[in-house]
């Protein structure tokens, strides 16, 4: 005898409890690394007599690690954003078409909120916008 699970949004139970541990383990890996990158940044201390350099290497560092910790901050949002949609059984469902968005494209980018497809159109949309715009 074999018993059909549910499917949510187009997802079985195992698949929908994989991509959810996989954010949360993106979540934790998200969470350690900005950690680490603050406090190395307390690491340089500008009182500190360096050689103008070194003070402009630290500075460009420092300069690489901010974006880099600015991109992950916003991943960590967008991460967070998702993990709630699990509570509401929105997840897996695309913000644009309210159509499933699938399983592969969910296991490479957990935290994808449209379908490859809707992905595609909005993109070329903005290209075409972008290009209408005076002085581009």
């Amino acid at each position: 005898m074999v018993t059909k699970t549910k499917d949510i949004n187009g997802l079985n139970e195992q698949q929908w409890q994989e991509l959810q541990q996989m954010l949360e383990a993106k979540r934790q890996e998200l969470i350690k690394s900005i950690a680490i990158m603050r406090s190395r940044d307390k690491e340089f201390n500008p009182d500190d007599n360096l050689e103008e350099l070194d003070q402009a290497a630290i500075n460009q560092l420092q300069a690489v690690q901010l974006r880099v910790l600015d991109k992950e901050a916003k991943l960590l949002r967008e991460v967070d954003r998702t993990l709630a949609k699990f509570d509401t059984k929105e997840y897996g469902l695309c913000e644009g078409t309210e159509e499933t968005i699938g399983y592969p494209r969910l296991k490479v980018r957990p935290w994808a909120r449209y379908s490859i497809e809707y992905a595609e159109e909005k993109e070329r949309l903005e290209k075409q916008t972008s290009t209408r715009l005076p002085g581009r």
